[in-house]
């Protein structure tokens, strides 16, 4: 039995390629690259129904392959959720805030995220996609994910206090 939808997941890190892979396994036909170049020709030859995007190494090659993919009208249209280095990675490796959203960036997650999160996540963005906008509660749900993710992130780089 065919599955209906495609997924295209694209990271340098083979852990996480392997992480999302078992994720999507079973629901998605799951494509996955390592570099640009194998990124850009799966997303054009599979046109996936939404793209896992990454870190891709040397930085702001993740960003040039979304720009690249916004570029052509074949792959300019499907949805992409980021997924971002760890916050203190930033300056090394991680997209400048707001780089993404001139793209077709649907989604922005922060590393470490669990299966769970990832599996929820692209079905909200999938879910939006065929929906064409979002309702006031998906909206609120989205933001309330959001603010869990800033408290956990707050907890990072902000340790407790020593008594």
């Amino acid at each position: 039995m065919e599955k209906a939808q495609r997924i295209l997941i694209v990271d340098s890190e083979a852990d996480f390629i392997e992480m999302a892979n078992r994720v999507f396994s079973s629901t998605f036909d799951v494509s996955c690259a390592s570099t640009v170049e194998e990124g850009f020709k799966k997303a054009n030859r599979d046109l996936p129904n939404v793209i896992v995007l990454g870190y891709l190494k040397p930085r702001g090659t993740s960003r040039y392959l979304a720009n690249k993919l916004a570029e052509v009208d074949s792959t300019k249209n499907i949805p992409i959720l980021l997924v971002d280095v760890r916050p203190e990675e930033y300056y090394r490796k991680g997209w400048r805030r707001g780089d993404g959203f001139s793209q077709n960036i649907k989604g922005y997650v922060w590393r470490p995220i669990n299966a769970v999160e990832l599996e929820r996540t692209v079905a909200g963005i999938l879910q939006r996609a065929k929906a064409g906008t979002m309702n006031l509660t998906e909206v609120a749900e989205q933001t309330e994910e959001m603010l869990k993710r800033i408290d956990q992130l707050k907890k990072l780089l902000m340790p407790e206090p020593e008594h």
